[in-house]
């Protein structure tokens, strides 16, 4: 496996996690963000089945929000509240701290004490909303060196169609090159302004691109996607470029899922990411 991680740049672990763990963690979830209109009424939480108001109402708040120019009302202001607070809920802690997540890390990495940084991100995407661009995750750790391992976690199943996350095929070294190239780039910045993803020499948003399919053409690459089951769990390099699909789920069903990122205690690592996520935090 780990022979795997280094070759593909991920690796792809089915039923690494207890299924009713993760469904419960989705129930409870949705359970919580009701009081937004999110849901449609009439419907069990852990299905997720979207209410079809004005989707743009449920994005994250921060850079998308903005350039959408998104005039916020009393449910897109509760959701924005509530999908903040959740971060630091019981119900998603509890998966966070999966015992089956960190024994595997272990045996992958073989680090005698491993980290999770606090900074994580639980993103609910609606049918229709806008997708994850196309970047990688070093350029948001740039303050450690690019030894990080990062997990995503479906918190429950995904279809095709359902926003999965998407990976360019054999693209760490083209994270490698453009994360040198920017390198290059900063020479006259700050330090501070240096390891930041959002800096002058970044587009907006500190993504790669927002194109997809024009990104994956010119790189001559191909984009790999799959389904994803509740218990699932995969992981990738630091430069492993990726990205994910609009959600399309014929259900309406909502695409819950948490990245996860690992460091070896014993070794230096990105401390901005030791807090918990707060909107437009600079990182």
């Amino acid at each position: 496996m780990r022979e795997r991680l280094i070759r593909d740049g991920y690796l792809f672990v089915k039923n690494l996690l207890p299924r009713d763990q993760v469904l419960e963690c989705r129930r409870s979830y949705f359970s919580y963000m009701a009081p937004s209109g999110l849901l449609r009424e009439g419907k069990d939480p852990v299905d997720g089945i979207f209410s079809d108001k004005d989707s743009r109402k449920y994005l994250p708040p921060g850079n998308l929000r903005r350039l959408f120019g998104l005039k916020d009302d009393y449910e897109s202001d509760k959701y924005v509240e509530l999908m903040i607070k959740a971060h630091e809920e019981r119900f998603y802690l509890q998966l966070c701290e999966s015992t089956e997540l960190r024994d595997f890390i272990r045996k992958l990495t073989e680090w005698k004490d491993i980290t999770m940084l606090q900074r994580t991100m639980l993103r609910a995407f609606v049918p229709d909303s806008e997708l994850t661009p196309v970047h990688f995750d070093q350029m948001y750790l740039r303050a450690g060196p690019p030894t990080s391992l990062t997990a995503w976690v479906p918190i429950g199943d995904v279809s095709l169609e359902g926003s999965g996350l998407m990976y360019l095929e054999k693209s760490v070294d083209i994270g490698r090159q453009t994360e040198e190239e920017f390198a290059r780039n900063a020479a006259n910045l700050t330090d501070e302004e240096r390891v930041s993803a959002f800096n002058k020499n970044m587009n907006d948003g500190g993504f790669l691109s927002r194109d997809t399919v024009a990104y994956g053409e010119n790189a001559k690459r191909k984009w790999l996607i799959t389904e994803y089951e509740a218990g699932d769990v995969i992981f990738h390099d630091p430069f492993l470029v990726h990205a994910s699909c609009k959600n399309k789920d014929p259900g309406r069903r909502i695409r819950l899922a948490t990245d996860l990122r690992f460091v070896n205690t014993n070794e230096p690592y990105d401390k901005r990411w030791m807090k918990v996520w707060r909107p437009l935090d600079g990182l």
